[in-house]
């Protein structure tokens, strides 16, 4: 109602009051981030309820560059990919993982806005003694401070000027549904390193 208002008032004054359409396109802009600040709250606290199937993890990565690459079509990027031949199927929800590497590619991109290097590895691993595919993504930004690698995954933490602080705490929630795991790799002058595993083991249950 207040986003529809606000362009309604802006094409009746268009001609008469140029200061006013101004005004209503800062009320347009600003319900549009709001709306996007109460979808990431939502998606925080919503229970999640997996929609499970095989997936080959290679095309879930392809398109979420993809989706990240539409968003900065002239950032200076260069994407190295290194796909195991090897890797198994997962029972994953596809839609939620593509949000998982989407908002770790998101977070490279945003730390070389410069331009820089962003690798994309997939491996099969054994973790505690499972198997399972490690997904390494490490981009050239400026890193993490290592008194901060703690703390990035809790909710509302964030190091960005108008962040919310809930784009890693949903990543970690979606991969901890998934019976997976997250961390950061200490990488001293060499940017930001982060490593998802997701298990190929017996059929995976919601944890909530």
């Amino acid at each position: 109602v207040i986003k529809g208002s606000a362009e309604m008032l802006s094409q009746k004054l268009a001609k008469s009051d140029p200061l006013a359409v101004e005004l209503a396109g800062y009320i347009s802009s600003e319900v549009n981030r709001l709306n996007a600040m109460v979808n990431r709250f939502l998606d925080f606290a919503r229970p999640l309820q997996p929609e499970l199937s095989e997936q080959e993890i290679p095309p879930l990565l392809d398109q979420s560059l993809k989706t990240v690459k539409d968003r900065w079509p002239n950032a200076r990027v260069e994407v190295e990919r290194h796909y195991a031949l090897d890797l198994p199927r997962l029972a994953l929800d596809a839609t939620l993982c593509e949000q998982v590497f989407t908002n770790l590619f998101f977070n490279a991109y945003e730390a070389m806005p410069d331009g820089g290097k962003l690798r994309v590895a997939v491996s099969s691993v054994q973790f505690d003694g499972k198997k399972g595919v490690e997904v390494e993504i490490e981009d050239s930004g400026p890193g993490i401070p290592t008194e901060l690698q703690e703390q990035i995954f809790n909710p509302f933490f964030t190091t960005k000027e108008g962040g919310v602080g809930l784009g890693l705490s949903i990543v970690s929630k979606i991969v901890d549904n998934h019976h997976g795991s997250i961390r950061i790799q200490y990488n001293p002058g060499k940017g930001a390193c982060f490593r998802v595993y997701l298990p190929a083991e017996e059929s995976i249950q919601s944890s909530i």
